[in-house]
């Protein structure tokens, strides 16, 4: 938008408004019909932009119907999936292209709208923080975007971990990956399901001091990226013989946490000088019931906690056979806490940077409700042929102890359980 415009008023000498200094007017004062015309001609990711610029144009764009940019929505990429899953099922060569991924939003559950991402730069999503997108290009390699601005950062390559291994033709063309030195994989389907969680610890604006934190390989991986740096760095490697497994990494007050399958949590440093360190904050504790997942969440107050996502038996007072349970983390170990310690704040959990939220200026959206997006959960698949209805997105009401769908959807297929198709992100411009 180039200068400034000015009000299309004929002056002569004489006039009543001669020797009147005439008020320059910028472009908040554009008027509303105007705005309105500008906004129809706008995709989401523009429109949210307009409305951020200034007062008016934010009123603009909420008489035009665009929800407000700083509430959750969630996106959606089910139908890119199922494109997937058809092709190799039909032995076709998959080739991606330029994906679409649908964006909806709580207020307007049953309006759709459309944000493409560039060609060759998703094959997968591993992860939503601070308003950014943590996709897996076509190489296998991870890359932050933006999608309500389009802005995009490459992060080093797959090749990266010991574990994996660039094989190329005769003309140097990158052919295939080598997965634990003999497995082969197409480039553009290692990545779809080498990373299990990604996270930012800041928003990652004009070169901004930010760090990458993945949950990769079969989950026994953690590594690290900071921003500039063009190396990953394996924080840990769980031994697989152990059967457990990182399930959740989140940042708490400018420090990584990781929480594993079993329930230990780890504090972790990445600036010391003899590498990366851990401090078990949490031990390993038994538990009676099966856990199918768990996250990590910073709440507004200061407080880290944990949230347990529970399978239950069918004979079980729960309808779903799923309960959540909640414990503050700290370092006197884990104390349950209340649904009614939400106040009148919700959660958001899943592939996400998980996150509470105040409902106050959330319409549709209920206090002490949880909203669950299944994240990677195929260490715990095993347990899904007890739950009677899965799959899409949930709201869980802990006075019923129900387990409902808050979104529409489809029903959940192998392919939906094993591999995440939506993820809650909250603008961030």
């Amino acid at each position: 938008m180039g200068g400034t415009p000015t009000p299309g008023v004929d002056s002569t000498p004489g006039d009543e408004l001669s020797g009147a200094a005439m008020a320059p007017s910028g472009w908040s004062d554009l008027p509303m019909d105007l705005l309105l015309s500008i906004l129809q001609r706008l995709e989401l990711p523009q429109a949210l932009a307009f409305a951020a610029v200034c007062t008016s144009w934010c009123s603009a764009a909420t008489a035009a119907g665009i929800p407000r940019s700083h509430k959750p929505w969630l996106v959606s990429w089910t139908n890119f999936l199922e494109q997937r899953e058809f092709q190799v099922k039909s032995d076709m060569n998959w080739v991606p292209g330029e994906a679409t991924c649908k964006f909806r939003h709580l207020l307007e559950i049953d309006k759709v709208y459309n944000v493409n991402i560039p060609k060759g730069c998703f094959v997968a999503c591993c992860g939503a923080s601070h308003g950014w997108l943590l996709l897996v290009n076509d190489l296998s390699n991870l890359v932050l975007f933006n999608p309500f601005n389009s802005y995009m950062i490459p992060l080093p390559p797959i090749t990266d971990f010991e574990c994996v291994r660039a094989v190329y033709d005769g003309k140097g063309n990158l052919e295939h990956y080598l997965f634990a030195r003999n497995i082969v994989y197409p480039t553009n389907y290692l990545g779809t399901w080498f990373y299990q969680k990604a996270v930012l610890s800041s928003r990652p604006s004009n070169g901004g001091d930010y760090t990458v934190m993945i949950i990769h390989g079969d989950g026994n991986w953690l590594s690290f990226v900071r921003a500039g740096e063009s190396k990953w760095q394996t924080a840990s490697k769980l031994d697989r013989s152990k059967s457990d497994r990182y399930i959740d990494c989140a940042c708490h007050n400018g420090r990584f946490y990781s929480v594993t399958l079993h329930g230990t949590v780890y504090k972790w440093d990445l600036n010391a000088p003899d590498g990366p360190t851990k401090e078990v904050i949490v031990e390993y504790y038994s538990h009676s019931t099966p856990v199918l997942t768990r996250h990590l969440v910073s709440t507004p107050w200061g407080d880290l906690w944990q949230v347990r996502v529970i399978f239950t038996s069918a004979k079980s007072r729960y309808p779903d056979n799923v309960k959540f349970k909640i414990r503050k983390v700290d370092l006197e170990g884990c104390r349950n806490v209340s649904m009614k310690d939400l106040g009148d704040h919700a959660i958001f959990i899943g592939l996400n940077h998980s996150a509470c939220l105040p409902t106050e200026n959330l319409p549709g959206v209920e206090p002490q409700f949880i909203y669950f997006s299944a994240p990677w959960m195929s260490h715990t698949i095993h347990l899904f042929g007890g739950i009677r209805d899965w799959g899409g997105v949930r709201a869980y009401d802990p006075k019923t102890r129900t387990f409902k769908h808050v979104f529409p959807c489809r029903a959940a297929s192998s392919l939906t359980i094993l591999y995440p198709s939506e993820v809650w992100i909250t603008p961030n411009m």
